[in-house]
């Protein structure tokens, strides 16, 4: 396999500490090598010993990693920028005008949890704007956007090589309303699995480049011999 088992111990372990302290239902750990796609640990709280399954609730036993699916949120603005870049429908010295906290979009409202005015991109992210990535989104548009999304994985299976694995949702563009289109911005209105998200963000770290995730490094035969390599 590809998993790493120091590393995978001490994402268990992180993860663990992690939804003790926030008293969180359950959460996720991945790490991936962007390069390769190489999945060197999966983690996932509540966890069960395979050796004692049936002590365990089913709910448990799932690979929640690829079979369950969540809207990412603000963590999508990234995704964003990253579209708009690469159309070039605006640059780093654009700024736009955040509506100090509110602003109308197809008979709805959009709030930032501060009030901001002018800001570019850079400081959109920084400052994760609602109102600035709906704006942004809007000058890319929708058909870009989702061609972009497309490229990124989302609302494709990524193809890893464990069972259960959902494509997520992601509509086709002509469904999207005006207020649709600024909730996908900031990542509503869409759903992803956390190795889709992972994959995805790994392409920042491997200059552009979409790599498929895997657990399998080699198919030994009982000699030792490779009979597969990925």
């Amino acid at each position: 396999l590809t998993i790493d088992r120091n590393i995978q111990y001490v994402t268990e372990k992180e993860l663990k500490k992690a939804v003790q302290s926030s008293a969180a239902k359950g959460g996720l750990a991945i790490v991936m090598n962007p390069r390769t796609g190489e999945v060197l640990a999966l983690a996932i709280q509540p966890s069960f010993d395979p050796n004692r399954f049936s002590a365990f609730s089913p709910q448990v036993w799932k690979n929640r990693a690829v079979t369950d699916t969540f809207e990412p949120g603000s963590t999508f603005k990234v995704f964003l920028l990253a579209s708009v870049l690469e159309e070039r429908a605006a640059g780093p010295g654009d700024i736009f005008f955040c509506e100090n906290g509110a602003w109308g979009v197809g008979g709805r409202v959009i709030h930032d949890t501060h009030s901001y005015g002018w800001l570019s991109l850079g400081e959109i992210i920084k400052v994760s704007s609602n109102i600035g990535a709906s704006k942004v989104g809007q000058k890319l548009g929708k058909e870009k956007l989702h061609r972009s999304l497309k490229n990124f994985g989302f609302g494709l299976r990524t193809g890893v090589d464990l069972p259960g694995e959902v494509p997520g949702f992601l509509s086709a563009a002509r469904h999207w309303s005006d207020v649709g289109l600024a909730n996908i911005c900031f990542g509503q209105g869409i759903s992803t699995t956390a190795l889709q998200l992972t994959a995805a963000f790994a392409v920042f770290a491997n200059g552009g480049t979409l790599m498929k995730p895997y657990t399998v490094k080699a198919v030994l035969d009982p000699q030792g011999g490779v009979l597969k390599e990925n």
